[in-house]
This record gives structure tokens, C-alpha cells and sequence, in this order.
């Protein structure tokens, strides 16, 4: 490993060893990076205008260091002609636990080296997963999914998502690989897209990004009924309630065919609806006029299990 010179002048060869001890040097400087309470996010292969961005989220607490390019010439990282030059290592490295305030420090390609720069390139799609990194291509409505690629906006807002031309319920950067991991809501409203889970799921739904950088990247998923979700019982009013009166069990995600037991046999529905159901007390020959009785209250969706009040309710006898 090259040791650091006391001067460089103009003209000097700066090697990629010198460049590497310069990086090491900072590191002994830095101090553990293993013993800080911030993530260092991996920015190789970035453009330096989203790796500049990444760095310099608030909630990283991180500020951008040095930043030279290949010929150890300084980078002026805001200015237009280096936006799209890449960056080809950093430190601390990526994944260090660092304190914060720490500056991260960056090589990128050169802005002289007589290759054309590419600059920011349109996003590409590589593959659709699931959130924990399992491969997937169909998914329900209302639920999230992966999509992995390349040149995404390194800022959610910049990262336009549909579903056959339906914007996505939600977008967000992967914040361990914020330009090539976006996480995605499948959105309701997609046309033809099943609502009830009997229904077959849509194939060859169109997915698309568009970046402001270009041509836009497409790939196609299948779409599946939302999944539904657990009944709930929140409240039963009144508490405490006559034989052959009503009362009114208030919830969420009940249905249709919805029933009711109230210690054991079955209560008259009334009316129900999504978030309510009024339903009568059962006459029950073993409690007496204006004799009490707790009573269970019982409440069965199909396709779920029996959810039961985990208040008190009693019963009146008339």
C-alpha cells in the first residue's frame, strides 16, 4: 500500500493506491465504524446526484465529505457537469455503523477522461418480489411488493408508479438501496381488477416507472382480490339489555351472512353493515323475569373465525 506523500504537485500521477491509503488514513481518523448508531447507505454504482442526495437525507444524519475523481482531481459535487458521474467507492464503507455527523467520502469516475458521460439514465426493471425479498409477480390489492432495478429517483416524489395507468397507493425507497429497490401499494381501482376474493385474479396488469430521466420502465404482475381482513367488535350498547330487545354491536369488516349467538343461541339480524349489526335477544327460559344473566356474545363472518365480545354483556329476563 502507497504512503502518503507530504506534497502532490501538479503533474504528479495520483495511483489508485495513493488513493487508497488516502481513504484508509481518513478511516483510522473516523475511528471504529462498527461502534456509531448510523447506517452508512451503499451508494457504488450511484450517480453522484442521488448518492449526494442519499447522504443527505435528514433521518441518516450524515454529511457528504470529499469527493475526487479517479485521477485524484477535486469534484465540485454541485456542480451540473459531475450530476452523472459515478461513484465507484466510498468511506466509510457501505453498512458501517458510524457516529453522526460523519462525513462520507467518495471516488467517482472523471469528468475529463474523454469518454462521454452517460449521465442520469432512465430507470430499468429487473424482477418484482415480495418486501422480505422473496420473487413474486402477482399480489393483491392493498398489499406491497418489491420492484428491483436500476437508475430509480433516489426521492420517492420523482418515482411515478401505475398499475394499468392507476397510480400506486404508495411509493417508497428501499432506504438500504434507495435507487434500486422501490417499495410499492398495489392500488384499488385498477380496471377489471377482482374486489372479492372469489373473484380469478387479473393477469398481465402493466407495472411502469417514469423517472424524470427518460424512457420509462415496464414489466407486468398479476393482480389479486384485496385480502380481507379480521372482523373486530369494538363496543356493544346498551350492556345490559331485555330479552326481545335489540342491541347494537359496532365493529369492523363485518359482511354478508354475518350471524350473531348470545350465550349460545342464535340472535335475529336486524340490519347490518360493514362497522354495525343490531340484532334481538333471544328469549332463554332459564332466567327469570327481571333476573340477570352474563351472556356471551358471539359473532361469526364467513371465512373467519367466531369473534367474541371480550366485554361484559348481561341479559334480562322479561
Amino acid at each position: 500500500m502507497a504512503t502518503l506523500p507530504t506534497q502532490v504537485r501538479p503533474g504528479d500521477i495520483v495511483s489508485s493506491d495513493l488513493i487508497n491509503a488516502i481513504l484508509q488514513t481518513l478511516a483510522q481518523l473516523q475511528g471504529d465504524p462498527g461502534s456509531g448508531t448510523q447506517s452508512v447507505p451503499n451508494l457504488f454504482g450511484l450517480l453522484l446526484r442521488d448518492a449526494r442526495t442519499i447522504i443527505q437525507q435528514p433521518n441518516r444524519q450524515l454529511s457528504l465529505g470529499f469527493v475526487l475523481d479517479v485521477a485524484g482531481a477535486a469534484v465540485d459535487p454541485l456542480a451540473a457537469a459531475n450530476i452523472g458521474l459515478i461513484v465507484l467507492t466510498q468511506n466509510p464503507p457501505a453498512d458501517a455503523r458510524v457516529a453522526p455527523g460523519t462525513s462520507v467520502n467518495l471516488v467517482v469516475s472523471r469528468s475529463d477522461s474523454g469518454v462521454p458521460n452517460p449521465g442520469p439514465q432512465p430507470p430499468t426493471i429487473t424482477r418484482t418480489e415480495t418486501p422480505s425479498g422473496t420473487a413474486a409477480t402477482s399480489f393483491a390489492v392493498g398489499t406491497s411488493l418489491a420492484v428491483v432495478g436500476t437508475n430509480f429517483n433516489a426521492s420517492s416524489s420523482q418515482n411515478t408508479v401505475t398499475f394499468n395507468n392507476i397510480a400506486a397507493a404508495s411509493v417508497i425507497n428501499d432506504p438500504a438501496d434507495p435507487t434500486r429497490r422501490l417499495l410499492v401499494t398495489v392500488p384499488s381501482g385498477i380496471p377489471n381488477a377482482p374486489t372479492l376474493p372469489a373473484q380469478p385474479a387479473l393477469a398481465n396488469v402493466t407495472l411502469r416507472i417514469v423517472t424524470p430521466n427518460g424512457t420509462p420502465a415496464t414489466t407486468t404482475v398479476s393482480v389479486s382480490a384485496p385480502v380481507p381482513l379480521q372482523p373486530t367488535i369494538t363496543s356493544i350498547q346498551p350492556l345490559t339489555q331485555q330479552e326481545t330487545a335489540n342491541i347494537t354491536i359496532t365493529g369492523s369488516n363485518f359482511a354478508a351472512g354475518v350471524q350473531v349467538r348470545i350465550r349460545g343461541s342464535n340472535a335475529a339480524i336486524v340490519s347490518s353493515n360493514a362497522t354495525t349489526i343490531v340484532a334481538t335477544v333471544p328469549n332463554f327460559a332459564d332466567i327469570p323475569a327481571s333476573g340477570v344473566a352474563p351472556a356471551a356474545v358471539v359473532v361469526t363472518v364467513p371465512g373467519f373465525s367466531d369473534i367474541t365480545f371480550n366485554g361484559t354483556f348481561n341479559v334480562v329476563g322479561v
